[in-house]
């Protein structure tokens, strides 16, 4: 059966039977379809629900892969994934196969989980992934600190390099958690006063609440994955919080090393929200060879460019 008839009810009919013998119908559910694949150009992403049963039980949907034809290896841990967003996160989830480069993932409020939420990843031209979030609770999620929070994770397949790569400063920064839960939060330095955060408990959970000392002064950041750039760019800056962990996506296979989680989140304070209001989210992903830094700069123009058109 083709992909495009996975989860949908499919009705065979027999016509023009001879005379005397009775027309069937027969009716049969296909099996729900779990993930799909989509390329374009260089890059070739597969996107999946939450029912692989990964190093943390069945939660990681959205990325499960992502390769180039410039390096075959996946930017994600293999039992894990990228751009993850907590709210489909472990949710009951389906997948829609929405043209040949969109895929969505869907999740209808429920008692666990009383917000809707789409997430749609599409391939953009030779190596760029637009993704976009849109969410609609049905009850108040506001945290005791006087807003929602929204955030995504990625998990990464063992990076020689770590770090995050941003603008501080006016300048370029390379930058880290020391530790799990420890300087994992950066905002940013256009913003007058940052939001209040719950405490960390024994374990520093939540982990991503820890200010880092340094701010962000753009509305992205990058990574390096071999000779490779895995750039993400960000709508709704204002809003816009990086986080980090030095060990979020497990074991390394590189010897001495853990794998990185590169992450962030958009807030909404109390005055801009409210249940049965939809909010969406948007950012470009790039994965490319890297070729400097003021390359780096021009992605981000073109990608900024594309959001406001779109």
């Amino acid at each position: 059966m083709s992909a495009a008839l996975a989860g949908r009810v499919v009705v065979a009919v027999l016509l023009a039977l001879p005379a005397g013998v009775a027309t069937a119908q027969k009716a049969e559910v296909a099996p729900m379809l779990h993930c799909q694949m989509i390329q374009s150009g260089e890059i070739q992403a597969v996107v999946g629900d939450c029912s692989r049963d990964g190093m943390g039980g069945p939660q990681y949907c959205g990325l499960w892969s992502l390769t180039s034809k410039q390096r075959q290896f996946s930017c994600f841990g293999n039992s894990y994934a990228g751009l993850i967003p907590g709210d489909l996160r472990g949710k009951a989830v389906t997948l829609e196969v929405v043209d040949e480069s969109t895929v969505a993932l869907v999740h209808k409020a429920d008692d666990a989980w009383a917000s809707d939420g789409r997430a749609t990843y599409r391939i953009v031209g030779p190596n760029c992934i637009e993704h976009t979030l849109t969410i609609r609770d049905a009850r108040s999620f506001l945290t005791a600190q006087g807003y929602r929070e929204v955030s995504w994770c990625s998990y990464m397949n063992c990076p020689e390099d770590p770090t995050l790569h941003f603008r501080s400063g006016g300048q370029w920064t390379a930058y880290l958690s020391p530790e799990h839960g420890v300087g994992s939060r950066i905002a940013p330095s256009y913003i007058e006063q940052r939001e209040a955060v719950p405490p960390q408990d024994e374990r520093r959970s939540p982990f991503h609440v820890n200010w880092a000392p340094i701010t962000f002064d753009e509305p992205f950041y990058y990574g390096r994955l071999g000779h490779m750039l895995l750039l993400f760019v960000f709508d709704n800056p204002t809003d816009l919080r990086f986080f980090c962990s030095p060990s979020g996506g497990g074991g390394s296979l590189l010897p001495g090393q853990s794998c990185p989680a590169w992450d962030f989140l958009w807030i909404i304070p109390a005055d801009r929200y409210g249940p049965e209001t939809d909010y969406t989210f948007r950012l470009r992903l790039i994965y490319k060879p890297f070729v400097s830094e003021e390359d780096v700069l021009e992605e981000v123009r073109r990608a900024r460019e594309a959001m406001a058109g779109s």
